[in-house]
């Protein structure tokens, strides 16, 4: 299930929210700076460490590679990793009209709740599937603090060499400079996230 799938909600007139219209188009973005910095797919992908076609296949938005192999991109790019996290939206977000975020990971959606007014902090709906997780790797993040609340189902969080199991309900507060990762270990349930960062990832 995708952002897409999920119930949009009804505005006051009773007319439906409007879907998902916006996505992030993080491939063509990474293709254009690349060819920008006159690089080939090759030369970037011996830098990241993954394999030229798959590369190809990222810039051309066919995979999804790892949140670890997503900043890794983006540094040896210098793409900001904030960019990611940049909002066009109004100041209110309707349920229904989120923008989705393309921010790496397997079988995981992401929707930015924050408009484009926020400038010291990224607040992100997170729908993980059933095994669905950020990577095998760990990843960190150039800001301060990252609050996680788990709306249903279960999430393991990783944080160097401690692993915190939180459950519907849980909440998890941490440096977002650490190495981390996240992973929704159900094998039948999905996991709702809502995570905030602060400041905006830079």
């Amino acid at each position: 299930m995708t952002p897409a799938d999920l119930p949009s909600t009804v505005l006051p007139s009773g007319e439906p929210a409007p879907t998902v219209t916006t996505t992030h188009q993080i491939g063509p973005m990474l293709r254009q700076r690349r060819k920008e910095l006159n690089l080939t797919l090759a030369q970037v992908a011996e830098q990241v460490g993954i394999a030229t076609g798959f590369l190809s296949e990222i810039e051309r938005d066919q995979a999804s590679p790892s949140v670890a192999t997503l900043i890794r991109l983006c540094d040896a790019l210098g793409v900001p990793v904030g960019s990611l996290f940049t909002s066009n939206q109004p100041l209110l977000v309707r349920a229904g009209a989120r923008e989705k975020m393309r921010y790496g990971g397997q079988m995981i959606t992401y929707e930015l709740l924050t408009s484009r007014t926020a400038h010291q902090m990224a607040s992100i709906m997170s729908q993980l599937l059933p095994g669905g997780m950020s990577g095998p790797e760990q990843h960190s993040l150039n800001a301060e603090e990252e609050f996680v609340l788990v709306l249903n189902g279960e999430l393991i969080m990783e944080i160097g060499a401690q692993q915190f199991h939180l459950f519907e309900g849980d909440a998890l507060t941490f440096d977002p400079r650490q190495k981390h990762r996240y992973l929704n270990p159900s094998k039948s349930q999905v996991c709702r996230t809502l995570c905030v960062i602060t400041p905006q990832p830079r």
